[in-house]
């Protein structure tokens, strides 16, 4: 991946930017205590993290996240590298506070659609692209990425998981990818970028291809 002197002046300005409000705010909310320490050190990676959510949320809406294939000397590619660098170092701020119950709403603050009740284990990247239905369950280590490089582009098309779907343990969503209602990614599959899994369907492999159809037994979203 190709990273150049814009690309260093436009991270480390915002770097330092964020940093400093982090210390403003933990400064001002700094209390008096045996734990001050402590609760500083929360406060500042806490604020950190809110105000990066802020920033992101600033940028686009001057300039929404790019769609589509771009090369390596494009704006949206160098637009993207910013943000990229921003939300890892913001997500390492914030994950002390993370859990598997909180980790919805942390990637709803930084773009992503998230439903009602879906449980994330995994890791979700270019969150402005990213929809995921009600009652989604995103398996431990999985991975589910807007964006794909090869060696002089960069393909970023939005995702799309359906109401009641499940993406298996260690499996792979691409970019482009559209999961449907109450469909089924088995543990260790690829769904490749464009791939369409239709709705009550099982599909496993690399890449993923169907196994079968799923029969909705009852209202509790179990299957035969």
């Amino acid at each position: 991946m190709k990273t150049g002197l814009v690309d260093f002046i436009l991270s480390a300005t915002c770097l330092i930017i964020l940093i400093c409000f982090a210390l403003v705010t933990t400064r001002v909310l700094s209390i008096n205590s045996s734990y001050h320490l402590l609760l500083d050190v929360a406060v500042f990676l806490f604020s950190y993290g809110l105000y990066t959510a802020l920033l992101l949320k600033i940028l686009r809406s001057v300039r929404p996240y790019p769609v589509g294939s771009f090369s390596m000397h494009s704006q949206a590619f160098t637009y993207w590298k910013l943000v990229a660098v921003l939300m890892d170092l913001a997500e390492k701020m914030l994950h002390p506070f993370t859990t598997v119950f909180t980790q919805p709403l942390v990637y709803s603050m930084f773009g992503a659609h998230v439903g009602k009740h879906t449980a994330i284990a995994g890791i979700i990247r270019d969150h402005p692209l990213i929809y995921l239905g009600e009652h989604v369950t995103v398996g431990q280590n999985s991975v589910i990425t807007a964006h794909a490089i090869t060696r002089d582009e960069i393909l970023l098309m939005p995702v799309k998981i359906g109401n009641n779907a499940v993406i298996g343990i260690n499996s792979v969503v691409m970019p482009g990818v559209t999961i449907g209602d109450n469909a089924v990614l088995a543990p260790g599959a690829v769904a490749t970028s464009n791939t369409n899994i239709p709705e009550n369907e099982l599909w496993g492999g690399v890449p993923a291809r169907k196994i079968k159809d799923l029969v909705l037994e009852s209202s509790s979203s179990s299957y035969r």
